[in-house]
Parts: C-alpha cells; sequence; structure tokens
C-alpha cells in the first residue's frame, strides 16, 4: 500500500481583524514533514506510526500550519490546496489519502474551507479511500462527511490524544483497502451552542458524553465515534458541536447512534450557561488565594482560539490592583525590541500591548527594568495541547515591572506549553499569579503547576459572550441564542 499524507491546518476568527496571509504559514514538504512530525504527539505522526504499524509506504506531500488568526486569504487558501491537489496528480500509484486538516478553516469565498478541500481532492481521486481527522474544535459540514470515507475527531480537550486519533484513522484507512470493512458515516448536529467554557473534556458536561463516544467505539461494527465541541468564533452555517459515528457497512446503524448521542448533547442544553468573573474580579480572586500559583485563563485573549495576544484587560488589573507575583504576556514586537536596545538591567518606558485594533484594551504606559533577553525558542517534550515539540515566539524580554514580570514576544504563541515562560527564566513555583492567554489549551501545561486556575470573561476577538447578532452565517435557531 502507498498513502499520500498531507496537513492544511488553520483555526479561523471570523471576528479578529487581521487576515492569516500565505506568509504567517509554516510550511515543510515531503520528507521534511516526516522529520518535523515524527516522534511528536501530533496526529501527522500517528499517520507516520501507521506505515511501520499497518505496513503501508508513506508519500508525503505537505504540512502547512499557521497561527490561529483571522480568515484565510483566498490567495493562501489556493495555494496550499493547490500544491496539495498538484501533489496527488503528480504521485505514483496510491491506495489511500489521509489528510490532517482543522475543520474550523475560514477562507474567503469559503466559509467551510476544509469542506471544500475534501470535495476537490476527491473531485480529483475520484473513488480512492480517504480518511480526514479533525480538530475538537471543528465545525463539521454534511459535504465534508459526503466527500470523505472516515472522518475522526480529537476526543481530549485539552488535545493530547492526537497522534492516537492520527492512528485510527489510519487504521480505519488501512483496512478499507483491504477490503475488511465498508465505512458508513453518519453526521448529526444538535442545535445547541457548546460555548468554550465548556469544552474540557475532563468534566461535565463534555465528559460523559466523550465517555459515551468512548463506550460505543468499543463495540463490534463500530468504526470510530466522535464528538465535536464546536468552534464559536467561525460564523459559519455549521457553526457549532458535531457527532459523527462511522459504523462498518450500516449505515443505518451509524445514523441511529448519532441521534442517540445528539439527543444526549441536547439534554445537556440548561447546563450551558457560563458564568465567568471579569478581569478585575478575578484578579481580586487569585490576589486572595492561598493556593499558589493561581493561573489566570485570559479566555478574551485566547491565541489558539484566533485572538490578537495583545490584550491588556488582565495587565491592566494586575497594575491597578498592585497585585505581587505576577506573570503575564502580551504579544508586542516594538516592545520586545525597545528592551533589547536597552540590554539586561536597562530601564525602560514602554508603550505594551493594545495595539492590533480597539478591541483588546487599551496601551498601557509601564515603567520597568529588563530581566532577562532570550531567542524565544523552546521545546516541549510532554504530552501537550496540539502535539508540537518545537516552539518560537521570537525575540523575547521579560521586564520587571513593580511587583510583577511582564513577557514581552515577538510572535504570536499559544501558552500550550508553560516552556513559553521557563525558557526566559521564569520559575513558575516562585509566583503567585500566572496568567495564560486561553480558555482550556493551557491546562494541560499549568494544571501541574497551579493547584487553582481561574477563567476570565475578558474582552477581545475571543469573548466568550459575543451576542448572536455579531453574526450572519451561523443558525439562529442555536438554543442558547432562542
Amino acid at each position: 500500500m502507498r498513502i499520500a499524507i498531507a496537513g492544511f491546518s488553520h483555526e479561523s476568527n471570523s471576528f479578529y481583524s487581521q487576515p492569516t496571509q500565505l506568509k504567517d504559514f509554516g510550511v515543510c514538504e515531503g520528507a521534511a514533514a516526516i522529520g518535523q512530525y515524527e516522534g511528536t504527539f501530533h496526529e501527522i505522526a500517528g499517520y507516520i506510526a501507521g506505515a511501520e504499524q499497518f505496513g503501508y509506504e508513506l508519500y508525503p506531500l505537505l504540512a502547512a500550519v499557521a497561527t490561529p488568526g483571522g480568515p484565510v486569504t483566498a490567495a493562501a487558501y489556493e495555494h496550499f490546496v493547490g500544491r496539495i491537489l498538484s501533489g496527488l496528480e503528480a504521485a505514483p500509484k496510491l491506495d489511500g489519502v489521509l489528510l490532517a486538516l482543522h475543520g474550523a478553516m475560514v477562507a474567503e469565498g469559503f466559509p467551510q474551507a476544509d469542506g471544500e478541500t475534501v470535495r476537490r481532492v476527491r473531485a480529483l481521486m475520484g473513488d480512492l479511500p480517504i480518511a480526514v481527522t479533525h480538530d475538537y474544535h471543528a465545525n463539521v459540514p454534511p459535504e465534508l462527511v459526503a466527500a470523505a470515507d472516515s472522518l475522526i475527531i480529537y476526543k481530549a480537550n485539552p488535545h493530547i490524544d492526537q497522534r492516537e486519533r492520527g492512528l485510527q484513522a489510519a487504521s480505519i484507512l488501512t483496512r478499507q483497502i483491504r477490503g475488511e470493512v465498508q465505512p458508513k458515516m453518519a453526521l448529526v448536529k444538535p442545535e445547541v451552542l457548546f460555548n468554550i467554557y465548556f469544552h474540557n473534556t475532563s468534566v461535565a458536561p463534555m465528559q460523559p458524553l466523550m465517555q459515551a463516544a468512548i463506550e460505543l467505539e468499543s463495540q463490534a461494527g463500530i468504526l470510530g465515534c466522535s464528538i465535536a465541541g464546536g468552534y464559536q468564533y467561525a460564523d459559519v452555517p455549521y457553526m457549532g458541536p458535531s457527532v459523527v459515528v462511522i459504523a462498518d457497512g450500516d449505515e443505518e446503524r451509524a445514523r441511529r447512534e448519532a441521534v442517540r448521542l445528539g439527543e444526549q448533547m441536547w439534554a445537556s442544553r440548561d447546563q450551558l450557561r457560563a458564568s465567568v468573573p471579569g478581569p478585575a474580579e478575578a484578579v481580586r480572586l487569585a490576589v486572595a488565594s492561598e493556593e499558589t500559583p493561581v493561573c489566570l485563563l485570559d479566555m478574551g485573549d485566547n491565541i489558539g482560539g484566533g485572538s490578537s495576544g495583545d490584550s491588556t484587560f488582565v495587565l491592566e488589573q494586575l497594575l491597578a490592583q498592585e497585585a505581587d507575583g505576577w506573570v503575564a504576556s502580551v504579544w508586542d514586537a516594538e516592545s520586545a525590541q525597545g528592551c533589547f536596545a536597552a540590554g539586561v538591567g536597562g530601564q525602560v518606558q514602554l508603550r505594551v500591548g493594545g495595539k492590533t485594533d480597539d478591541m483588546h484594551g487599551p496601551t498601557l504606559e509601564i515603567a520597568g527594568r529588563v530581566r532577562t533577553l532570550h531567542d524565544g525558542s523552546y521545546e516541549e517534550r510532554e504530552r501537550r495541547h496540539g502535539g508540537g515539540r518545537y516552539f518560537d515566539q521570537g525575540p523575547t524580554a521579560v521586564v520587571q515591572v513593580g511587583k510583577g514580570l511582564l513577557l514581552l514576544n515577538s510572535e504570536r504563541a499559544c501558552p500550550n506549553s508553560i516552556h513559553q515562560i521557563t525558557c526566559a527564566g521564569i520559575q513558575p513555583e516562585q509566583q503567585r499569579i500566572l496568567v495564560a492567554k486561553g480558555a482550556v489549551a493551557p491546562r494541560a501545561a499549568y494544571e501541574p503547576v497551579c493547584p487553582r486556575l481561574i477563567e476570565v470573561a475578558s474582552g477581545g476577538a475571543t469573548a466568550i459572550d459575543r451576542p448572536a447578532d455579531e453574526y450572519r452565517l451561523a443558525r439562529k435557531s442555536l438554543y442558547e441564542w432562542r
């Protein structure tokens, strides 16, 4: 067997002011893609491991990924899809295709861009078996399920099971190629908006739903059962959660089981009302906490959800309340450059944050002393959200500001690894308050260090209380919006 593998991934926030362009994507092709992902916890690592486990030859095309942000430009979308299609056309005889797609990509002209990608691959490859993997924050359209033979979605949030899901997709695909199974899929879209506040798969209301999916997969004749929490920051027709069941040769059973799980999700609807403190109250709770360090999850500036990374709402309160022992990060290449010019020990006067747009708080005037300077690269060897290993937040400075430490980075970086701050010399256990710009994803990195985590309903592109009237394409029939 020879199986082509490709990845084209982006989580696109319809409400973020900056589009995602071609230059924003990191790309590796051919053998370089194998070298980039082999030995990691990413789903492509599962594809790679499957080659040895299931006995197929890898035909790697490319892997392109960008930090979550605004919708992908038409030029960038067409560029990468074109390269995937031309790679498939030029390939020697293939027996199947594995596609690592996020599931929440929005591109100019294609609101549900991942569905369009699979449609084009299907149109080119005819009846060749195609298996797709998706992030848990996918907005799955019927068109994608119709075009793919199988769709497998991460079961864990934080996303620590990506490798296993890649391996599962590879298993189904190879068994299909050998004629051992006939995947038949069904999709159900419950009429609820599963707010990201409730996306933690380790606690209710999502935990019992995911457990039911896991139990169903253990039954004979069920090849896969996936639940996507959805992605509320993409204004698309099929925004919201999904249930996808794959049965062996039995589409009616797949439909029946998907409906059953969809009804179970619908039954949880009255649990889906979030009550989360704002920045002022959250900082007060953290300052008063006897359990330290406290992690403040800055949900409105969730970089992994496509926010700017330069919000100042939480930082403003840390300074106003004279909090002690805090650590916060702000994406501000200009301020970081000023720190490098001053050098370690230098005194700096900076205008920090709030520079992307008017959604992410005021630009703050701060004064402080440069503590450390770092190139911003770091490595994560543990299983953490996103499955990545090598990271780079660009030239990074740490400034002592009052009683806290402000980390200024030059590239937007999701706080999926606590080494984002330790690489710059910060010892988390010696601090009282750590701010992570995320919702659920940072938990895998920060829960081992922080005995208490507090969600913060801050403003920004990923604010958790965005009203229905700001959406144009999403279904207004969702329970929370009625």
